[in-house]
């Protein structure tokens, strides 16, 4: 399959990040940039929890389920926006939304229903039911006046149109040159798991996160592991048949990154810096331009559920700024912001818990902004205890937050990695503030950008709080990749001690403050240009964002966009460890198609035959290079070719249903002692016991001979 070929794969993936949330978006009054910006946060949440649930009741996993999900929920969003019409009516809002739509499709349908024709009064009937009014959920009609006054929304949305297509084929480019075939693997650790993880949902038909953990750890019915990555690539594979797991997990990181991520961030920037047409265009385009993320965790780890959960983080965040009233001509008002990050929360941990913790972090500054306001206008006022109960919340519920992060035994498996310092502090800021962060090249344009934009935050309340949530990310970045201290441990151990998970949070604040500076740098321009005798059009501060936007593009070579191909480039084509040797992948190819559909194959995991599960489907006895395996797979770990003495091995074979075993050599991490676990899968030739299937020179896949007796399994 060619990466042309897998357009619709791609088209998709992008579906599934995107519409099913779109739909409550629009159910909800959202509309434009917030609707768009709040799409991928609902469409993981109406995927992921659902999930859960569905595996819970035992309903098989398909692409109906976050479609009836989103059904239900946008029915269940305006049934309550009717509800609250009817309880607390307003002047500017005197029918909900399932009214209005009801007399919306009467006009319709009376208008075609006319005796001059159908056809002949169309044009006339879809006018009437395009100019009614459509509710919004405006704080007030205030808010509603000067969102409107001056801006065209179709303008906006042509402009956020033209960036998210610019970021696109930037991040298409990047994707291509990066991963080389459609359906490269990448040849790390992790991805082992994820590939796998996917292949489960497929066969089983379940995608909740309570499931997913007992693919290491068989022994337990239930075991927790953040799924909604899995279920999203599962959909994306489900919707293209033949297209397999690889293709769908390439096709998914490349919707996370160019879709998802530049929509989230439109959603913040939305939301501090108003609906402006510079700020549009510019924040998809900006949004693929930061080497930490999407592009490293794209490449280290892989961290692919990270990605994701990073990606959602922006939507996440707008929803506190708005609930804290700190967003700018806001569409959404106070209550529906409450809702969303109520949904935001268990969504993020669902994607990866890391996430919560970057959210908590970060969402500390609107906080503090707004305690301070409320001490300012209320603290001298017969409402003095508001400002007072406010801050007494918020100190405990950081308090506890923190515990939880820094001292709690919850997180003591988490705290307990240690990466290792690689960089001295001085270096280690140098790198934040110019994009190089894990050793890689500077970031010139986007960096500068950034700076520019810490300048002009500072000079209004709604954009200042990004200046000290940038300074955080940076500061926990430096020390994990800087210090050996238990203090720096201790902050950094939500994250794993992990620079590539801190480092991944700069870019998060980075995009609105870049989108910042350029509009900065785009109003000096545009006084300088109203300084000359000649008349200015209205939409010269976008015009002119946008001549900056493309001079950064120019500058920057694409958003660097040769630079992030290298990076992604080095897992897939150019891997430190080879997990698949050359014709290893057409050799598990063929044995797919010689197994029948039920089988359980044995292998060690470190010799690559572990992927014959994602890519043919046919389960294997160790879907993961470790994991906590039972009795019964440790034995045959250890023991299986021994078969034919050790009366041990055919009781296990029964109970694990193992009827194959492919034997070949330790190419990933031959000098890592677990590869060195699973002695009884290798050197089967020899001894009895077992029939050749297949061989090509290298890799040899056997039947299992000597437990076709009646042998009873052992309790295990």
């Amino acid at each position: 399959m060619s990466w042309l070929s897998a357009v619709p794969a791609v088209l998709l993936a992008g579906f599934w990040a995107l519409g099913p949330g779109l739909l409550i978006a629009y159910a909800a009054g959202l509309r434009n940039l917030a609707a768009w910006g709040a799409a991928p946060l609902l469409s993981v949440a109406v995927t992921a929890i659902p999930a859960v649930v569905a595996g819970f009741l035992g309903i098989p996993w398909g692409v109906w389920v976050p479609l009836v999900s989103a059904l239900l929920g946008a029915a269940v969003v305006l049934g309550a926006r009717e509800l609250k019409v009817r309880l607390f009516p307003r002047r500017d809002r005197p029918v909900g939304p399932a009214t209005l739509a009801w007399r919306r499709w009467r006009v319709f349908y009376v208008r075609l229903r006319t005796p001059q024709g159908m056809f002949a009064r169309l044009p006339d009937a879809v006018d009437g039911l395009s100019t009614m009014a459509v509710p919004q959920v405006w704080p007030n009609a205030a808010a509603r006046a000067r969102a409107s006054a001056g801006r065209a929304p179709w303008l906006v949305g042509a402009a956020a149109t033209a960036g998210a297509a610019a970021a696109a084929v930037l991040g298409w480019l990047t994707v291509v040159h990066g991963f080389g075939p459609v359906d490269g693997l990448s040849q790390t650790y992790d991805a082992v798991f994820h590939y796998s993880a996917v292949a489960e949902i497929l066969r089983t038909g379940n995608a909740s996160s309570l499931h997913i953990g007992t693919l290491t750890n068989p022994a337990l019915s239930t075991a927790l592991y953040p799924a909604a990555w899995h279920d999203l690539v599962s959909l994306t594979a489900l919707s293209v048949p033949g297209a397999g797991v690889p293709v769908a997990t390439n096709a998914t990181a490349l919707a996370v990154a160019v879709v998802v991520f530049p929509m989230s961030s439109l959603f913040l920037v939305r939301q501090v810096a108003g609906p402006s047409v510079g700020a549009a265009l510019a924040t998809p385009v900006l949004a693929v331009g930061f080497t930490a993320f999407p592009w490293a965790l794209m490449s280290f780890g892989v961290l692919w559920p990270n990605l994701l959960g990073v990606a959602l983080l922006p939507a996440a965040l707008a929803a506190v700024v708005t609930l804290f009233g700190l967003a700018k001509d806001s569409q959404l008002g106070r209550p529906g912001a409450a809702v969303v990050l109520v949904i935001a929360v268990p969504t993020l941990a669902l994607a990866h818990p890391n996430s919560v913790f970057s959210l908590v972090a970060l969402a500390l500054f609107p906080t503090v902004w707004w305690v301070t306001g409320l001490i300012r206008r209320r603290l001298f006022t017969r409402s003095f205890w508001v400002p007072l109960l406010a801050l007494a919340g918020s100190v405990a519920v950081v308090w506890t937050v923190v515990w939880v992060m820094v001292a709690s035994p919850l997180l003591a498996g988490v705290r307990s990695f240690d990466w290792g310092a690689f960089s001295e502090p001085g270096e280690a800021v140098f790198d934040v503030a110019f994009g190089a962060t894990n050793n890689r090249p500077e970031s010139w344009t986007v960096s500068v950008l950034v700076l520019v934009g810490i300048v002009f935050a500072l000079r209004r309340a709604s954009t200042s709080w990004l200046v000290p949530a940038h300074l955080l990310s940076g500061f926990l970045y430096v020390q994990a990749a800087a210090s050996e201290t238990t203090f720096a441990a201790a902050i950094t151990g939500a994250w794993y001690n992990d620079s590539y998970r801190l480092a991944a949070m700069v870019p998060v604040t980075g995009v609105a403050l870049a989108v910042v500076g350029t509009l900065g740098l785009a109003g000096l321009a545009r006084r300088a240009v109203a300084a000359l005798p000649v008349p200015s059009p209205k939409i010269l501060p976008g015009l002119l964002a946008g001549a900056l936007l493309v001079g950064a593009v120019v500058v920057s070579g694409g958003m660097s966009e040769n630079t992030h191909a290298k990076v992604l480039a080095g897992p897939y084509q150019n891997p430190g460890s080879e997990l698949l040797a050359p014709g290893q992948r057409e050799f598990l190819q063929q044995v797919g198609d010689l197994l029948p559909s039920d089988a359980v194959v044995a292998a060690n995991p470190f010799t690559g035959s572990v992927l014959l599960y994602p890519l043919t489907g046919r389960e294997v006895l160790f879907p993961h290079m470790t994991g906590a395996w039972t009795p019964d797979q440790k034995t045959l770990a250890a023991h299986l070719r021994d078969v034919t003495t050790d009366p041990t091995v055919c009781p296990a074979v029964l109970a694990t249903g193992t009827g194959y075993v492919i034997d070949g050599p330790t190419t990933f991490w031959p000098w890592n002692g677990a590869a060195r676990s699973y002695p009884g899968l290798q050197d089967i030739s020899p001894v009895p016991g077992f029939e050749l299937m297949a061989d090509d020179g290298v890799n040899a896949l056997y039947r299992i001979t000597a437990c076709s007796g009646p042998v009873e399994p052992t309790d295990s």
